[in-house]
């Protein structure tokens, strides 16, 4: 459990803060992860990484059984309160490693997980289990963010990362991404790469309670950012972008 705790530690502090994050309570992406899976269909469907479970409060209804898993227990309490008040009582919610779900192989029809994935320790051993629990012609549906190629930009972007969120991992390339998904068995493909999050800084940071020096530290990083760096997350004063992939892995 070693390798989970920063997440554990990060996310229990700020856990209230993503329950009415604009960021993760909605969105274009979010509707997009609805609609596959609906269409995709079946009866059983896991949320991985599942934080305060907006996700699962959009997919619940759509299927006979429904859970959502986090590593942290106060993530959960607070997604507990996400779906009561929007009264999806049929889903139930579980604290648990990404890297060892406690799900039956080959028993969902659908697995997701938005905005997770770079917090994870072991990204390549969380998509191993999430293909062991698909059933054959299983959907997984992978939000997150991505960084362009190039290793200026793709340095930058996760060193600002981790100095905001020690419990940031990594953040990969479109092809970094596919690779974790087929190494771990699924056939991929790409169902968007244009979505964009403008992010302001100062709500940025103050969603994950960075403290004051290492606050200061990335808006220094942002005025001083190259040219590449600048166009490639639309850097100002105020703000900058971060790139999202729906990703498609099939059992």
């Amino acid at each position: 459990m070693s390798g989970i705790r920063p997440a554990q530690e990060q996310f229990g502090r700020v856990a209230e803060a993503y329950v009415d994050s604009p960021n993760h309570a909605q969105g274009a992406d979010l509707d997009r992860v609805v609609e596959l899976a609906i269409a995709h269909g079946g009866e059983r469907v896991v949320d991985v990484g599942t934080g305060v479970a907006h996700t699962l409060r959009r997919v619940a209804p759509a299927f006979r059984a429904a859970v959502g898993i986090d590593a942290t227990r106060e993530m959960l309490e607070a997604g507990r309160g996400v779906l009561e008040r929007a009264r999806v009582p049929g889903a139930s919610l579980v604290q648990a490693d990404a890297t060892a779900l406690p799900i039956a192989s080959g028993s969902i029809d659908v697995v997701t997980s938005r905005l997770a994935s770079h917090h994870f320790a072991d990204a390549a051993g969380a998509f191993r289990e999430i293909a062991r629990i698909l059933r054959p012609g299983g959907l997984f549906v992978l939000v997150d963010n991505f960084t362009p190629e190039g290793a200026e930009v793709d340095a930058f972007i996760n060193d600002l990362e981790r100095l905001r969120d020690a419990s940031h991992v990594r953040s990969h390339t479109v092809r970094g991404w596919r690779h974790l998904a087929e190494a771990a068995g699924l056939r991929t493909s790409i169902d968007s790469e244009t979505s964009v999050t403008k992010l302001d800084v100062d709500s940025w940071l103050a969603r994950s309670q960075t403290p004051k020096d290492r606050a200061d530290a990335v808006r220094h990083r942002l005025r001083d950012a190259s040219p590449a760096v600048v166009r490639a997350f639309d850097v100002t004063a105020t703000s900058f972008s971060v790139h999202k992939l729906i990703l498609l892995g099939r059992k």
